[in-house]
């Protein structure tokens, strides 16, 4: 089942788009999807703690007593991997703001039925691509997507999993224990004793160092150089086959 969640504080406009997400519901019966619809963001807010976090969120951005990035910002401090955002809004002021908190589209108004059904295909298309793996994190159970994850590394015995948004998640497993969750795409290594990196986000491997995208340097022990330099040559090699 695919849950989505609609908030707008007009009724007008609320109503439209649940009519657009229930025809969309209609035609991809195979996709279970469960739609509820919010007119106050707080009751979007009390639900989420209540009943946990929908799939996908559509949000309108101008809502009496809280935008809809600040829901937005609720919502992903929760669910940063298993959530989508969809932002529809009368002014583009917000738009930077929102790519920056990851949203999956940003519509301003008026757009057409085609183009919410456009974003809906888009999204759904890449949650349906994505692998998810359960993570103990405390007391909390976290549903993780793979390539949300930067790196992991061993610190003050735990493990800490850095996300693409800047998110830390700490948990008492092994790395090695960490690598057989995490390694069924094959995007993952192990860099000594105290790394695991996502090769996908590897922007250079140095002589002494792998330089992540986010401008991050992981250290490579001496007597990982070689293996490492071979994994991530035979990574890049067959992800280009793959794609021809």
């Amino acid at each position: 089942m695919m849950k989505i969640w609609i908030c707008d504080d007009d009724e007008n406009e609320l109503r439209q788009i649940e009519n657009i997400v229930n025809e969309y519901a209609a035609v991809h019966s195979e996709l279970l999807i469960e739609i509820k619809s919010f007119l106050n963001p707080f009751d979007l807010i009390e639900d989420s703690q209540k009943y946990g976090i929908s799939d996908i969120v559509l949000l309108d951005i101008y809502m009496p007593g809280m935008l809809g990035t600040e829901i937005a910002r609720e919502i992903l401090s929760k669910n940063e991997s298993g959530t989508d955002i969809i932002f529809l809004t009368t002014s583009m002021e917000f738009a930077v703001e929102a790519f920056s908190l990851h949203a999956s589209d940003y519509l301003s108004k008026p757009y057409t039925k085609e183009r919410l059904i456009e974003a809906l295909d888009r999204v759904i298309e890449k949650r349906q691509k994505r692998v998810y793996v359960p993570l103990q994190c405390g007391k909390e159970i976290y549903r993780i997507d793979l390539n949300s994850v930067l790196y992991a590394e061993t610190k003050n015995h735990l493990v800490q999993i850095h996300l693409k948004s800047g998110q830390c998640l700490k948990t008492r497993t092994s790395l090695i224990n960490l690598m057989e969750l995490f390694n069924s795409g094959g995007n993952f290594v192990l860099v000594g004793a105290s790394y695991m990196v996502n090769l996908i986000y590897v922007q250079r491997l140095l002589q002494t160092t792998l330089e992540m995208i986010n401008g991050e340097n992981i250290p490579v022990p001496r007597r990982a150089r070689g293996d490492l330099k071979k994994q991530y040559f035979d990574f890049y090699t067959s992800r280009s086959e793959q794609n021809k």
